[in-house]
């Protein structure tokens, strides 16, 4: 009779320690507290993507729509995971609708797509202005920056123009959130150290040598004519730009650059539109 009894409390037991699992994974997974979003929705397994951010992935990234279906499916947990753990504050704008969380999301999922650990932990805070804004740091006007206290601050007009020509290798989003990417890969985080350093060096050394021809060659004998390329952090930025927007003309003008940004992303974005084509990854 005991040992009935002690098998049924066990059963008990075991069911009441499940609803309660349960209930604090529902708790956090509903919760909008920043302080929740910061630092425990990071833990929680991948969801599928709520449906009403699906057309937004169609809408702005070719890349997403190139993907088989498995990989469609990660990328779009991705997105939500990324949706969930960031704090999406509004500013000038009476909220961050669903399409700006999409679009911001999506852009950087497409970043780190090669990296499926890696969601910019250190950067949990996502500002979003109607247009350029006054920085009280810089003390300028800007369409979108990456703050070393947390943050990456966007123009939504900025952003959205950025997609509105998806082949001339001007993308602010990309451009920004490759900024996070290279800082989150050096600052003291969970995505501390994820990218291979001495490859990094090796794009650097590339980029002082695309430096040096655009100071001494005619403007059209670079594919980086125009750009504002004070150092190698941006130059890495605009070099993603052109990597998703236009990477066979990016390939085509200098392979070995190309090789680089592959072996950095682990992704290959000619490859991905046109897979009859060999990879350049190693």
């Amino acid at each position: 009779m005991n040992n009935h009894t002690d098998s049924g409390d066990m059963i008990r037991i075991v069911i009441a320690f499940m609803a309660i699992i349960m209930f604090l994974y529902y708790q956090i997974r509903s919760s909008e507290r920043p302080v929740i979003k910061k630092n425990l929705k990071r833990y929680l397994p991948l969801r599928n993507l709520e449906s009403v951010y699906k057309p937004y992935l169609e809408q702005y990234f070719s890349f997403y729509n190139s993907l088989d279906d498995e990989k469609k499916l990660i990328f779009e947990k991705r997105v939500q995971k990324f949706i969930d753990i960031k704090e999406f504050i509004p500013r000038g704008i009476k909220e961050v609708t669903p399409e700006m969380k999409a679009a911001i999301a999506g852009t950087a999922i497409q970043l780190t797509f090669g990296y499926p650990g890696v969601y910019f932990s250190h950067f949990w805070k996502i500002l979003v202005y109607p247009n350029s804004y006054y920085s009280s740091i810089t003390h300028r006007y800007h369409m979108g920056e990456v703050d070393i206290r947390g943050m990456i601050v966007l123009s939504w007009k900025g952003f959205r123009d950025g997609f509105a020509n998806p082949a001339d290798g001007r993308n602010l989003g990309y451009h920004e959130m490759a900024h996070a990417l290279r800082l989150a890969n050096i600052i003291d985080n969970d995505d501390y150290n994820f990218s291979d350093s001495e490859i990094m060096d090796e794009f650097d050394a590339e980029a002082k040598k695309e430096a040096q021809k655009l100071r001494n060659a005619p403007a059209d004998a670079s594919i980086f004519k125009g750009y504002f390329l004070p150092d190698r952090f941006e130059f890495f930025s605009v070099a993603v730009e052109c990597f998703f927007e236009k990477p066979e003309e990016l390939r085509s003008y200098n392979p070995r650059l190309y090789y680089l940004m592959t072996r950095i992303l682990k992704i290959d974005p000619a490859f991905i539109k046109h897979p009859e084509k060999e990879p350049n990854i190693a």
